[in-house]
């Protein structure tokens, strides 16, 4: 995976720029009523998992060989180690469907080129690069048929480190100058082929594209092309070609956020269930089946579908902490699971102070993650249901009446225990809508009696629909793809002085190039982003000094000037000290 990468203005036209949005969608219906996937990221890369050369290598593990660098006749040995026996996908479409997912996406090839399927086109694939020797993705389709559950495949059209395709920032091995269109048309286009004619008509049910570099408008169009003439009206994602709005597909793709608002029509959001996408030893930093159920909830409020992410093992089984997340998101699924699939969009555009609503037909779902003081909880509707049920507790009384036109509803004084709550409503017409409240807004920050700030990711106000707060117990704000977002703070300052200002980030060094402007208190100082070793290797960099008046609310954002191949950095933290009489004077 990687940051999403567009351009915008487009020209010309294809074969999907001239469809209209509803013969787009006509083939979406099954996918939209889904709501809930599993992706899987596994290929070699899952051998080193994240280590190379005795060094640990932290953020994305199947971007190993682009990290570190690893030319390909060194790579090939993961290969020779790829022996996946422990490999059933009867256990991983059952995980699947118990979680409460009703289809499934898997890579068939990735950035670095190997393929988890026999190929003609090149034999950089597991029945001839590696011990085991046969197809990986026959058995997960049949596996998928007999359980009822619908299988894409993901499929990297254009970077291929291994077989000449693009790459990402500088080359680094000689087998990687290649002609990209010779390219296409020698390894992609016919494996592309290969993956729609093997496993039946039904097969795949979506293609899953990613990181267009150098998918011209006529590169995509050869592409897409290739596809119809096999598969027409292939349900696809919006990753096919460099300029979004001429090879938009079917679905748009935000990657590890949730829109602060919604898109103007089908979308589905990938999330990892640690940091890495495929497998990695050191990552440790399993997300909660708390949160992981919460997003699944905000995502389909929203009106959108949740694909979450598994990273096997080598051996072909799951890590057991993500095994036991879904284990939890599959309790919660069969008490609650009838507010996510089938479902649209809730009637309110942003989260309320207790959480999300989707809804179906009469009926309406209130998904509940802040239970409300003694059990009082108030909706902006105007119309009294015909019946509000715990689904968690159907005998649980719930009353409910209309005061001051908002509607009331009385639940049992304590949460019942579950992560999110749903209470269904079912009225006898569309009910009307009230006065939703305002979206809340992070609080403002007090200042230290020291006077140091600490401008943490946890606390930002997000500007924009392309930035994300991530990670665990020290997150970060990442998935910064476009310049129209940014992080936005606001201080009580009661200090005046001069302040040294510090930024704790992280850029690989093949992306970095970021350039952003730190505004605070009517003044900017330009910060430079070098690369810091990886995504996940965070360091502490001056940006410059400020001097800072006294104020009850005092601004600071944190504004890119560019987006370096695929996202500006992730950011962590901005960082305010007080400067010591005449210290930072030279620096002003």
């Amino acid at each position: 995976m990687s940051a999403e990468q567009v351009m915008s203005n487009p020209t010309g036209s294809d074969s999907y720029a001239n469809k209209t949005n509803v013969e787009r969608d006509a083939g979406v219906e099954w996918w939209r009523d889904a709501r809930f996937g599993m992706f899987i990221h596994w290929g070699v890369y899952a051998v080193p998992a994240g280590e190379y050369g005795g060094k640990v290598f932290t953020g994305a593990s199947e971007w190993l060989m682009h990290q570190a660098k690893i030319p390909a006749s060194e790579y090939r040995h993961f290969a020779e180690a790829f022996n996946p026996v422990a490999y059933d996908p009867e256990t991983w479409v059952r995980a699947a469907v118990d979680a409460g997912m009703k289809y499934l996406v898997i890579t068939a090839k990735h950035h670095d080129g190997f393929a988890l399927f026999p190929s003609k086109a090149s034999t950089w694939n597991v029945a001839e690069a590696t011990p085991y020797g046969r197809d990986l993705l026959g058995p997960l389709v049949d596996a998928c048929r007999r359980a009822g559950l619908r299988i894409g495949f993901y499929y990297s059209q254009a970077q291929d480190w291994f077989n000449g395709g693009s790459v990402f920032g500088e080359k680094w091995d000689p087998v990687q100058e290649n002609d990209f269109d010779a390219y296409l048309d020698r390894v992609a286009i016919p494996q592309i082929r290969e993956l729609l004619t093997t496993y039946g008509p039904d097969i795949p049910a979506v293609l899953w594209w990613d990181t267009p570099s150098d998918m011209t408008p006529d590169r995509a169009a050869r592409v897409d092309a290739a596809v119809q003439a096999v598969a027409p009206g292939m349900l696809q994602n919006d990753r096919l070609g460099l300029i979004r709005e001429q090879h938009p597909g079917h679905f748009d793709t935000p990657e590890q956020r949730i829109p602060a608002n919604r898109p103007g029509r089908a979308w589905e959001t990938c999330m990892t269930t640690n940091e890495s996408w495929g497998f990695c030893a050191s990552d440790n930093a399993w997300k909660p089946a708390a949160l992981l159920i919460r997003q699944l909830c905000e995502v389909v409020s929203q009106g959108g579908n949740y694909l979450l992410n598994i990273g096997p093992r080598a051996d072909g089984t799951f890590p057991e902490p993500s095994l036991a997340a879904l284990r939890e998101v599959g309790d919660w699924m069969r008490v609650n699971g009838e507010a996510v699939h089938g479902t649209s969009a809730g009637p309110f555009p942003y989260r309320l102070p207790w959480g999300f609503a989707s809804r179906r037909d009469r009926m309406m779902y209130l998904m509940i993650d802040e239970w409300p003081v003694g059990g009082l909880l108030e909706v902006p509707l105007l119309d009294l249901p015909e019946t509000a049920q715990l689904l968690s507790d159907p005998e649980a009384p719930v009353g409910f009446r209309i005061v001051d036109n908002v509607l009331r509803i009385t639940l049992p004084a304590s949460a019942p225990g579950a992560a999110v709550c749903v209470v269904a409503l079912r009225f006898a017409a569309e009910p009307r809508i009230g006065n939703i409240p305002s979206r809340p807004r992070p609080p403002v920050i007090p200042q230290p009696a020291d006077g140091s700030l600490a401008l943490r990711a946890a606390d930002a106000e997000i500007i924009g629909d392309h930035l994300s707060l991530l990670g665990g117990e020290d997150p970060f704000l990442g998935c910064w793809s476009s310049v129209d977002s940014h992080p936005l703070w606001r201080v009580s300052l009661h200090r005046a002085g001069t302040y040294r200002v510090e930024v704790i980030y992280a850029v690989p060094a093949h992306r970095e190039g970021t350039v952003a402007e730190i505004r605070i208190g009517g003044q900017s100082l330009p910060f430079a982003a070098t690369g810091t070793g990886g995504w996940g290797e965070f360091c502490r960099a001056p940006a410059g000094v400020v001097s800072l008046e006294p104020g009850e609310e005092v601004e600071m954002r944190v504004i890119p000037a560019c987006v370096p191949v695929g996202a500006v950095m992730n950011l962590r933290a901005v960082l305010l000290t007080p400067c010591a009489s005449n210290e930072c004077k030279e620096e002003i």
